[in-house]
């Protein structure tokens, strides 16, 4: 049975046509982007960027604060909480500043006393990165950098995939349909609700002569079946299963 054709261009995208690699590179590169810079932020907010002591190291300028505040966060490293302490000083031009910093060690700052004076370095460039002397302005570290890993490889594969889906949509809003035939079925390593998506190569012909092309589907024709498919007319190669 020859199933119903597609419609006439420009005809409306449907979804559907996506193939299933296209659809992994946006679902699970938007996902790992997503919770990458999730976490990217909260890190960052919590324990510190690992780059302000790139900027400290090579150009911080030693002073004495006075503290403010010691707030426990909901952050963990190797298994002792961060805790934020407030503070403020003045820069080497006598303007108030106020800044704070990530420790797991907020017994020796207490034990001394909110009037103790209390030593950092900060950055005369920014006087809002500043850190406790002795200590990093990062405690999360290089550790940090995972996070802003998992962010850009999942920007990657969903930029990837989008620029996949807008090729697709493009051929099938204005290419044309044929009839293509059903040459070979293999089974792929992935699922969609449960059910094993196969790699399904087709055959079809074109005015230029005889075209091939592949798709992914949850329930493909058998071999020798018939299934439409949507080709540039510049450039047959170029198609997707309608």
């Amino acid at each position: 049975m020859t199933p119903p054709s597609p419609p006439p261009a420009p005809r409306a995208f449907r979804l559907g046509a996506l193939d299933a690699g296209s659809v992994f590179l946006l679902l699970f590169g938007g996902i790992w982007g997503l919770i990458g810079t999730i976490l990217a932020i909260a890190l960052s907010a919590t324990g510190g960027p690992f780059w302000n002591d790139l900027f400290l190291d090579r150009r911080g300028v030693a002073a004495e604060a006075r503290l403010t505040s010691v707030e426990p966060t909901s952050m963990h490293v190797s298994g002792g909480t961060i805790y934020r302490i407030g503070y403020t000083f003045a820069d080497a031009t006598g303007n108030p500043r106020a800044g704070s910093a990530g420790t797991t060690h907020p017994e020796t700052i207490v034990g001394a006393g909110r009037q103790a004076p209390l030593a950092i370095e900060y950055d005369p460039e920014a006087p809002a990165r500043s850190r406790l002397r002795g200590e990093r302005a990062s405690v999360i570290g290089l550790f940090g950098l995972l996070p802003f890993g998992f962010a850009v490889v999942g920007g990657l594969m969903f930029a990837l995939g989008g620029r996949r889906a807008l090729r697709l949509r493009a051929i099938y809003v204005s290419g044309r349909a044929a009839l293509a035939t059903v040459t070979g079925i293999e089974s792929s390593l992935m699922r969609v609700n449960g059910r094993r998506v196969m790699r399904v190569e087709y055959a079809f012909d074109t005015p230029s002569g005889r075209t091939t092309g592949r798709t992914t589907l949850r329930a493909p024709p058998p071999v020798g079946g018939t299934l439409w498919v949507i080709y540039d007319g510049e450039d047959p190669g170029r198609n997707v299963a309608a």
